[in-house]
């Protein structure tokens, strides 16, 4: 079995309100996707990375980690994530998705959403809501949702190779924020690993030194 890895790293990072987008950051010594990246890289299954960029650092990267294919990022998520899976060999038999922005990702949880993934064609990390969440409307709230089935869908998102081209060779709505909803809209049914490592989105200066003192800890990489 061969799998890929596309890091989407071509957002802009308006949130987090720096000049320089997140994921190129250095967070203990280099660049926040990196991290990522050399984690997919490190497990053996995965024989191809390919990390999503602007188009203006597409030159410079692609000579600085000769070791990584680098595609141009797109106005959407999903236009980057199309522009990467271009670039997917074709003997790949499953391809994982995954957020620079979440670069504390372990080894172990990958294999478990891949092993999930090859059950039953696609696979998601998800951390189980620890809070009530609430539907808000016009600032009244409108109702309460039933916190047992609720999930924070994370990153890496795996599927099958052709399955994953599929989704994509459909119209994508505007409105798409995940890998998995599209793939859901061709009836796949989507199967849940349980992430056990931290895997929080940098989205905001607490996230960063949060993760920072996180990776600072002794055996944060196990």
């Amino acid at each position: 079995m061969k799998a890929a890895a596309i890091i989407v790293a071509g957002g802009s990072g308006k949130r987090f309100g720096s000049k320089t987008p997140k994921q190129f950051l250095l967070l203990r010594g280099k660049p926040v996707f990196l991290w990522s990246a050399e984690t997919f890289a490190s497990i053996k299954v995965f024989k191809q990375i390919i990390i999503a960029v602007p188009q203006n650092l597409l030159g410079l990267l692609a000579k600085k980690y000769p070791q990584f294919s680098f595609a141009a990022g797109g106005k959407e998520r999903f236009d980057t994530v199309k522009n990467a899976l271009a670039l997917i060999d074709k003997d790949i038999d499953y391809t994982a998705v995954h957020d620079a922005a979440r670069p504390l990702i372990n080894r172990l949880d990958i294999l478990a959403v891949l092993k999930k993934a090859v059950k039953c064609k696609g696979a998601i990390a998800a951390e189980k809501t620890k809070d009530t969440i609430k539907t808000v409307k016009s600032g009244y709230v409108k109702n309460t949702l039933d916190r047992s089935v609720l999930y924070n869908a994370q990153t890496p998102q795996i599927f099958a190779a052709n399955t994953l081209f599929k989704a994509y060779s459909k119209t994508v709505p505007k409105a798409t924020t995940d890998d998995s909803a599209l793939v859901e809209n061709l009836g796949v049914k989507i199967s849940v690993a349980q992430t056990k490592f931290p895997n929080f989105k940098i989205t905001t200066k607490t996230d960063f030194a949060l993760a920072k003192l996180i990776l600072s800890a002794p055996n944060s990489r196990i």
